[in-house]
C-alpha cells in the first residue's frame, strides 16, 4: 500500500540532484525531514528531484519512467503495433501485461505516480507559506501543486472509464498528506471525487505560479497549468472552459513550421513545446529510453551500407495509418519502409517524427505541446456548435503541415471526427491514444494490411502490420472495454483492505 513509502525513502528517492554541500551535513543515508526543507535550496532540488523521479526512474529495461505510460497507450491504440517478439511493449500490444494485476508493469505504473505524489505531498505539506512569504517560494509550492494534480488525472484516466460515463464510479485513492509506515490506507474516491481534487490542485497551482518565469521547461509554469486544465475539461466535457484553458496554455507557443517538424522531436527548445524533459548523456536510459523505443530512425549506416539503428524500435507505425496522410502533408514525408532484408526494421513502415540526438542518445521528452492544446480548443468550439471558429482553429495547424484549409461547409459530426483523426495524427507516440478511446468511448479498429512493396533484392513483400485484432479472451475490440484499463497491482490489494 502507499504507506510503505516513507518520509525518508521519499527524500532520498528524491535528492537526486542535491548540492554535494548538503550531503556534507547530512550523510545520505541519514536525511531527516527539517534538513531536507531547511532552505530554497534545498526545497528547489527536493522539486528537480521529484520531476526527475517521475521522467527517469525506471525498475526495469523495458519501464522508463512515466514514458511507459505513454508508450502504453499508443500501443493499446489501433495506429501502432509492437513488432512480435521484440523487448519492451510486445504485452501492451495486445492487452496483456497493462490488465493483468500481477505483472511487474502494472506494480510499476501504480508506484511511479503514487510515489511522484508522495514527493508533491511533502512539499505542500512542509513548504510554508503565507502572504509575506518569497515569491520564488510560492512558486516551488506550486509546482508541486501542479504536478499532483497532473498525477490525478492521469490515474483517473487509466484505472476507471471516463467521467461523462459514470463520475460515480470508483476509481483510485486519494492521498494529499505525506504518507508514513503509520498511514492508514485509503478507499477507493470515485471518479468525480478525483477530478475535483485535480481541479483544486491546478487552482491552487494557478495562484501560486503567478509570475513565475523558468529556466528549463521541466518546471511546470502557468502555461503548464492551464494545458492541465484543458485536458481535465476535455475529458469532463466542460467544453467552453476546456477551450478557454487551451488558448491561454498555447499563448507564446507558436504551431512549429513543417521544416521545424522534420528535424525530430527530441529538444524542448522547439517553439511549440509547452512542457518537456531535456535530459543530459548520464539522465538517459539509453537503448531502453522513450525515444529508444519509440523511434525508427536509422542513425548510421555499415561497411555495407545496412541502415544501422539504437535501441530497442519496438513500437511502429501501422500502414493503415499513414494510409490517413494527405500526400501534401509534412508528416507523410517522414514514413518510409525500410527495404533492405538485413536491417533490422525490414518490412515495416520507419516514422522519422522521432530522432534520438545522436551520438550521446540524449533526446528530450515532450510532455506538452501547442498542438494538443489546439486541438482541444479545435474540439471544444466544434462540440459547442461554434463551427466558423473550430474550422479557422483547426486550419491554422493544416496550414503549418503543408495542407490546405478544410471547406466551411462540414457538418459538426463531420468537423468533430475531423478534429479527432487530425489528435490521433498529429500526437502519435506522444501518449493520447488511450485517453481519447477511453474519454470518446469508441474502439479501436485495427485491420491487418494487404500492402506489398519491392525490396532491395527485388523480392515483392508483405509491409509489416497488426498481428494482433482481438482481446486476449478472443472477444472483438469494443467501447468501454475492461482491457482498457490498468488493474490495481496485486501487491497494492493485498496491502490494503479498504480497496474494493
Amino acid at each position: 500500500m502507499i504507506r510503505k513509502f516513507s518520509y525518508l525513502l521519499v527524500a532520498l528517492a528524491s535528492f537526486t540532484s542535491c548540492r554535494d554541500d548538503f550531503f556534507d551535513t547530512a550523510p545520505a543515508t541519514q536525511i531527516t525531514t527539517p534538513e531536507v526543507f531547511s532552505s530554497e535550496a534545498n526545497i528547489d532540488a527536493f522539486v528537480n528531484g521529484s520531476i526527475r523521479f517521475l521522467l527517469e526512474n525506471s525498475t526495469s529495461q523495458d519501464n522508463p519512467g512515466l514514458p511507459t505510460v505513454f508508450l502504453t497507450h499508443d500501443v493499446m491504440g489501433e495506429d501502432a503495433f509492437a513488432r512480435d517478439g521484440r523487448y519492451g511493449f510486445r504485452d501492451s500490444y495486445p492487452y496483456r501485461d497493462p490488465f493483468d494485476n500481477t505483472t511487474r508493469r502494472a506494480l510499476f505504473f501504480w508506484t511511479l505516480q503514487y510515489t511522484s505524489i508522495d514527493h508533491s505531498n511533502n512539499i505542500i505539506a512542509n513548504v510554508k507559506i503565507d502572504e509575506t512569504s518569497k515569491a520564488s517560494l510560492k512558486h516551488l509550492k506550486g509546482q508541486a501543486y501542479a504536478l499532483r494534480g497532473h498525477n490525478y488525472l492521469n490515474l483517473v484516466r487509466q484505472y476507471q472509464f471516463t467521467y461523462v460515463k459514470d463520475a460515480n464510479a470508483k476509481a483510485v485513492p486519494i492521498y494529499t498528506e505525506p504518507t508514513t509506515p503509520l498511514t492508514e490506507p485509503k478507499p477507493l474516491a470515485t471518479v468525480k471525487e478525483v477530478y475535483d481534487q485535480v481541479i483544486s490542485d491546478l487552482t491552487e497551482a494557478e495562484k501560486l505560479l503567478s509570475g513565475f518565469e523558468r529556466t528549463v521547461k521541466n518546471r511546470p509554469d502557468l502555461n503548464v497549468v492551464y494545458g492541465l486544465f484543458a485536458r481535465t475539461y476535455l475529458t469532463q466535457e466542460k467544453w467552453d472552459l476546456a477551450r478557454d484553458y487551451a488558448a491561454k496554455a498555447r499563448v507564446g507557443y507558436p504551431i512549429m513550421t513543417p521544416q521545424q517538424y522534420t528535424e525530430g522531436f527530441s529538444d524542448v527548445s522547439n517553439s511549440e513545446w509547452i512542457w518537456g524533459h531535456p535530459q543530459t548523456v548520464t539522465q538517459n536510459k539509453g537503448g531502453s529510453s522513450y525515444l529508444a523505443y519509440i523511434e525508427t530512425t536509422p542513425y548510421a549506416t555499415d561497411a555495407t551500407g545496412t541502415n544501422l539503428y539504437y535501441g530497442y524500435n519496438s513500437i511502429m507505425p501501422d500502414p493503415n495509418f499513414i494510409a490517413l496522410f494527405d500526400p501534401a502533408d509534412i508528416r507523410k514525408s517522414l514514413f518510409e519502409i525500410a527495404k533492405q532484408p538485413t536491417e533490422a526494421l525490414y518490412r515495416g513502415y520507419r516514422y522519422k517524427k522521432f530522432r534520438n540526438k545522436y551520438p550521446n542518445h540524449e533526446g528530450h521528452i515532450v510532455l506538452m505541446r501547442s498542438s494538443e492544446q489546439l486541438l482541444i480548443e479545435a474540439e471544444s468550439e466544434a462540440r459547442l456548435g461554434n463551427l466558423p471558429a473550430a474550422i479557422e482553429t483547426l486550419n491554422e495547424l493544416r496550414r503549418k503541415r503543408n495542407l490546405a484549409d478544410l471547406p466551411a461547409g462540414l457538418d459538426k459530426n463531420g468537423l468533430i471526427e475531423e478534429i479527432l483523426l487530425e489528435r490521433r495524427k498529429e500526437l502519435w507516440g506522444e501518449g493520447f491514444r488511450l485517453y481519447d478511446i477511453l474519454r470518446t468511448q469508441t474502439a479501436p479498429v485495427r485491420k491487418e494490411t494487404t500492402e506489398k512493396f519491392v525490396d532491395t533484392r527485388g523480392n515483392t513483400v508483405n509491409v509489416l502490420g497488426h498481428w494482433i485484432t482481438k482481446f486476449p479472451d478472443g472477444t472483438a475490440l469494443v467501447p468501454n472495454s475492461k482491457y482498457y484499463l490498468f488493474p490495481i497491482p496485486l501487491n497494492e490489494i493485498n496491502n490494503n483492505p479498504n480497496l474494493q
